[in-house]
């Protein structure tokens, strides 16, 4: 399989997701992004970034591994972040953390670290269900397309370590 067709395709699923989420997720159903459901996005477009330079550049077995790698990380990131999503929709009414402030308040008022750690120590707000397809939440149809995405980067890993393999 050619890493071409990998980085192809984790972009492509990349774009697909972000469409979805702004066009007929916001646009038409008229869903806001919770505060995790907006750094899903961004997780979601570092990847796209990331499969693009790969796709484009399109580097030898070592470079090819760096991009794996990145992808990966960035990948674990985003599976943590809809994890977070989904325990934060299991809990009970009185363990929900409070709601955190409008995302775009925090970020003209706090710096970007300090905005990332009051988001994931609050945002009760994720909490609420408000759209499911074959009977799975937003963050749970999140954490497979990163665990999809995940897959993509440990396949080129994969098909680097086997080309080292046989050339041996």
């Amino acid at each position: 399989m050619s890493f071409r067709v990998i980085h192809s395709s984790g972009l492509l699923l990349c774009i697909a997701a972000l469409l979805i989420a702004v066009y007929y997720m916001e646009g038409h159903l008229g869903l806001p992004p919770c505060p995790l459901c907006l750094l899903d996005r961004i997780v979601l477009a570092v990847l796209a970034l990331l499969f693009l330079l790969a796709l484009l550049i399109n580097p030898q077995k070592t470079g090819q591994i760096i991009f794996a790698v990145l992808l990966a990380v960035v990948s674990t990131l985003g599976i943590a972040l809809a994890w977070r999503h989904i325990w934060l929709q299991g809990l009970s009414g009185s363990a929900l953390p409070d709601c955190a402030p409008d995302l775009s308040y925090m970020l003209d008022k706090f710096p970007l670290l300090e905005t990332l750690a009051i988001v994931l120590s609050t945002s009760g707000e994720c909490a609420q269900i408000n759209w499911r397809f074959l009977s799975l939440s937003i963050p749970q149809q999140t954490l497979i397309l990163f665990i999809v995405l995940l897959a993509h980067a440990l396949l080129i890993i994969y098909y680097c370590h086997k080309s080292v393999a046989t050339q041996k």
